[in-house]
């Protein structure tokens, strides 16, 4: 405590060695409130150490000692205190804990937090990341059909020691990004950020290990197009290796759900990913019609006029100009090549 130590306080004063009963997240200035307030009669002595505040100009207490009449003591701190007493007093017992209970703290709420794999020295290792919880009106922000899909994904990443894939597309600025950080806050289990690079050796020893460890849990890859190719056009393993994961005989232990988001064309993904069974919602994020995207300025207090279908990021950036790009001819197969005209 401090200036006196309380088990050795009590052996002085009661020449006898206390039972020991600990209780934390309390507000000890409460407590001390109370019990001296509501026990006025039975304490015998009250001992505080107090220091001074020179924000608020008055004296905190840091800590205290009071004494009951019943071989009863308590110590208290700031935030936590135990309760010294010989055992023939327990209905003394009972009263100052009930009373001490209604000062806990409340509890605080936890941050919000992703885990980036990230490869060290040492290996895959994971860093915790904490993120903005969202608040999101799906209704407001997507399109009417988009609330029942996330409500089956959000049913399935919530159900325990399951498995399957979430595949979420669409154009940049459709806000594929704004619902997974909306999506993180709803769901209980440990979430796991992969890079692309990171998610290309998903069968590594060094990354099974780490799933291993850290089996029901989210995998989410952003980016994902590399990852999840039609084999037809690209010949990296990746895509084996998220299958086996997804819906193999290893994801029977490991039980890990995988969201994926990309900007192609849901033609160029393997149709494997895609099968029953396997796939547990796909969704591709698009322009709000113009109504939507109206309701959406208007909540915002922008002052446009919606003539044509927008992105969420063009509703709620109106002032920031889109960068256009010089004329180009586009091929596209297995890679894509830009010719620029003069």
């Amino acid at each position: 405590m401090g200036f006196i130590d309380g088990k050795s306080f009590y052996l002085h004063h009661f020449n006898n060695f206390p039972n020991v009963d600990f209780l934390e997240d309390i507000n000890g200035e409460k407590v001390v409130k109370t019990i001296t307030e509501t026990l006025k009669s039975e304490i015998t002595g009250i001992y505080q150490l107090r220091n001074f505040n020179k924000n608020k100009r008055n004296f905190a207490m840091e800590s205290a000692i009071i004494v009951f009449d019943a071989a009863t003591m308590l110590e208290v701190s700031e935030d936590y205190l135990y309760l010294f007493h010989d055992g023939n007093h327990m209905d003394m017992v009972k009263r100052i804990v009930d009373l001490i209970l209604p000062c806990n703290k409340p509890k605080r709420k936890e941050p919000l937090e992703i885990n980036l794999v990230v490869r060290t020295s040492h290996g895959l290792e994971l860093k915790p990341m904490e993120i903005k919880k969202s608040k999101l009106d799906l209704d407001l922000f997507y399109a009417d059909d988009f609330i029942q899909t996330d409500q089956i994904i959000q049913q399935r990443l919530k159900k325990d020691k399951d498995k399957g894939i979430v595949l979420l597309h669409g154009l940049p600025g459709t806000g594929k990004t704004t619902y997974l950080r909306y999506l993180v806050g709803k769901i209980k289990k440990k979430v796991l950020f992969l890079s692309p690079s990171v998610a290309g050796n998903l069968m590594d020893p060094d990354f099974i290990e780490l799933l291993v460890d850290n089996p029901n849990s989210v995998l989410i890859i952003e980016d994902a197009e590399n990852i999840i190719m039609d084999r037809r056009f690209n010949s990296s393993s990746s895509v084996s290796n998220l299958l086996n994961i997804s819906d193999g005989l290893m994801a029977d232990f490991l039980n890990v759900q995988l969201i994926c988001t990309f900007n192609s064309e849901l033609a160029m993904i393997d149709s494997a990913l895609i099968r029953k069974g396997r796939l547990i919602a796909r969704y591709e994020f698009g322009k709000l019609y113009v109504a939507k995207a109206q309701r959406l300025s208007d909540h915002l207090g922008h002052d446009q006029m919606i003539k044509e279908p927008m992105t969420i990021a063009e509703v709620t950036n109106p002032n920031e100009k889109t960068e256009v790009a010089p004329n180009r001819v586009e091929i596209v197969g297995f890679r894509k090549e830009q010719i620029f005209k003069n």
